[in-house]
């Protein structure tokens, strides 16, 4: 019975005590999310988010074809959500790490800190989005990669002094993979973008090629973009670029 119970908390998103999952925002300064970890977690949940996803193609007009071609496919634009973190500091719904009335500065400085601009390493920190069970777009994806796009704060309630006690910040986030999740992501399948390898043991040019473009035909070129002068004798731990020889073509 109590592991029928789990299974529906969790379906519901809720945590072992019973309780809603709480959005978490953890804070990374490298990209494969290793070093210097931060979190920041909603007050309150929000009500709703957005998931954008932008297909761009070129549809300039080519005199004599009309305007209803689809248009050359140029790019998937990173996916972006927006959402809402809620603060609210009149103690109607008190801090659960604390048990008190939230202090709505010290939790936007703790924002700021967890997801802002990183003066370490010179550009915003890498995050991850979790929620419970929430759906990102992708199957099995329980996790949203990303970085902190823009943010705004609404003000909307004051004590006496000034203190704010009510702030909803409305954040945007770009995703941002690591390499090794960008390539499942990409299934490692398109000729038309540029494809990073690392050589593993017993790894072949004709066979690398092979397996990107569905053809060993271009490893020679391959060879000649990386300036390899002896492509049989590639090192375990080597990076080789692949680029997208539809278009290496054209310009040769």
């Amino acid at each position: 019975m109590a592991d029928l119970l789990d299974s529906v908390g969790s379906a519901l998103g809720l945590t072992k005590n019973g309780e809603v999952a709480k959005l978490l925002v953890e804070s990374y300064s490298d990209k494969d999310r290793n070093r210097d970890k931060k979190t920041f977690d909603s007050f309150i949940n929000p009500d709703e988010y957005s998931l954008n996803y932008n297909v761009v193609v070129d549809n300039a007009n080519t005199p004599g074809k009309g305007t209803n071609d689809q248009g050359k496919f140029l790019q998937i634009q990173p996916l972006e959500v927006t959402l809402k973190f809620f603060l609210d500091g009149t103690n109607i719904v008190p801090d659960r790490a604390t048990g008190k009335q939230l202090n709505v500065p010290d939790k936007i400085s703790q924002f700021h800190d967890a997801v802002g601009y990183d003066g370490t390493v010179h550009r915003p920190r890498y995050l991850r989005l979790i929620w419970g069970k929430a759906a990102w777009l992708r199957a099995n994806q329980l996790s949203f990669d990303c970085y902190l796009k823009s943010a705004s704060f609404q003000y909307k309630l004051f004590d006496k002094e000034g203190t704010p006690l009510r702030v909803i910040i409305t954040a945007t986030f770009t995703e941002v993979l690591s390499a090794p999740a960008a390539q499942a992501t990409d299934g490692n399948g398109s000729p038309d973008l540029t494809h990073v390898r690392i050589v593993k043991e017993g790894d072949t040019l004709p066979a690398m090629a092979f397996d990107i473009y569905g053809d060993i035909k271009y490893y020679m070129e391959v060879a000649r973009v990386n300036g390899l002068t002896n492509f049989r004798n590639l090192l375990p731990g080597q990076t080789i670029v692949f680029p997208p020889f539809d278009k290496n073509t054209r310009k040769k």
